[in-house]
């Protein structure tokens, strides 16, 4: 039997209003259906932490943006950028889908979006490669990039990624689709249809529910009879884990194992990272009406980017000097891609109509000229 990775750690929540304060030890996947997965290499973690820090700094910048009355609406992804970033790591973008939760910031990075085009989403210029500025921020997509469009209708897009899935089967491609969704959207229809109609077929699928306590402002108490959402997946016939989503040292093994097991057509598998929003839901939300401070003060403790950076210097992949430069590299290249995209022309009205009807035959009407 190999030996249990330690992506099986638990978070333990703080004891603060509107959060448990325990929650079940993690359940791993049959032991049967696992294999030992080594960590990444130094240069790979290092790719993350990058990914990560990106994700970061355009959170930050949008919030800085709306502030100053230059923006609009915030999805902040502050708090999840671990999970996108393994799934990165554990993916081959040249072959694997992605159907990214509107907080995957992260792991749409990791699958080739630019932070210029990131910022040219979030303004809704018409150089945005999402939406063309159609759709709020954070309704990700890019055919040529693998990533599944989000819809507005939460979680859509899971039924929709199995679609794709099935596709693939039929077309004979051995491409995995990578499938995030919220603990809210876990307790949605789609989701057990999408889940029940993988398992039959054994589609080549991994499920994440990114767990981070609330659907908006209803705590995960109210929301799930069961705290430890990984053991729906027995009910599927798949292997279930959770998993601590702020650690990418945790989350990336149960990645590695779901992925490959999916490739070998052994069907789908179901994990749970549990993971914690640093913001508000949205910019039109206010947490304080049902989180204290001292709640969101004590999760920041576990930042995903500090406990990274951490163990990049405790291994000697990076030093203070190199992190720091790193760091600045970072926060000048997203500056530049805020300033870049803040400059590109606005989406036009007429625009609304394309890519809506195939044969092209529906014509603009008259006052999407003016």
């Amino acid at each position: 039997m190999p030996r249990r990775a330690r992506s099986t750690r638990p978070v333990e929540p703080p004891a603060a209003q509107g959060a448990r304060a325990e929650q079940p030890r993690a359940r791993a996947p049959r032991a049967e259906q696992l294999d030992d997965v080594e960590q990444p290499a130094a240069d790979q973690l290092k790719k993350a932490y990058r990914w990560m820090l990106v994700a970061r700094r355009i959170d930050d910048t949008m919030w800085t943006l709306r502030r100053q009355g230059k923006g609009h609406f915030v999805v902040s992804s502050a708090g999840h950028e671990a999970i996108g970033a393994a799934a990165g790591l554990a993916a081959d973008q040249e072959t694997d889908f992605l159907a990214p939760h509107y907080r995957d910031l992260a792991a749409c990075l990791a699958w080739g979006l630019q932070p210029r085009e990131v910022m040219a989403h979030y303004f809704g210029r018409a150089a945005d490669p999402c939406t063309g500025g159609r759709q709020p921020y954070a309704h990700w997509g890019s055919s040529e990039r693998h990533i599944i469009s989000q819809e507005g209708p939460q979680p859509n897009v899971v039924s929709h990624a199995v679609g794709v899935a099935f596709a693939n089967r039929r077309l004979g491609s051995r491409g995995v689709v990578w499938i995030a969704f919220g603990d809210g959207g876990a307790q949605k229809g789609e989701v057990h249809e999408a889940m029940n109609f993988a398992s039959i077929h054994r589609l080549a699928v991994v499920f994440c529910i990114e767990n981070n306590l609330y659907t908006q402002s209803v705590p995960l108490r109210l929301e799930s009879s069961v705290p430890d959402l990984s053991v729906r997946a027995a009910s599927y016939g798949m292997p279930g884990a959770s998993v601590d989503g702020m650690d990418l040292l945790a989350v990336y093994p149960l990645a590695r194992q779901a992925v490959a097991r999916a490739r070998r057509g052994e069907g789908p598998s179901l994990i749970e990272a549990r993971a914690y929003r640093y913001m508000p839901n949205t910019s039109n939300d206010d947490d304080t009406r049902y989180r204290s401070r001292e709640e969101v003060d004590t999760w920041r403790q576990r930042d995903p980017i500090a406990r990274l950076r951490a163990h990049l210097l405790h291994s000697g992949a990076l030093s203070e000097t190199s992190a720091a430069e790193l760091e600045n590299e970072v926060s000048q290249e997203v500056a530049e891609a805020a300033t870049w995209a803040e400059a590109q022309p606005d989406a036009q009205p007429r625009d609304a109509l394309l890519h809506t009807w195939a044969d092209g035959s529906v014509r603009p009407l008259a006052w999407m000229d003016d």
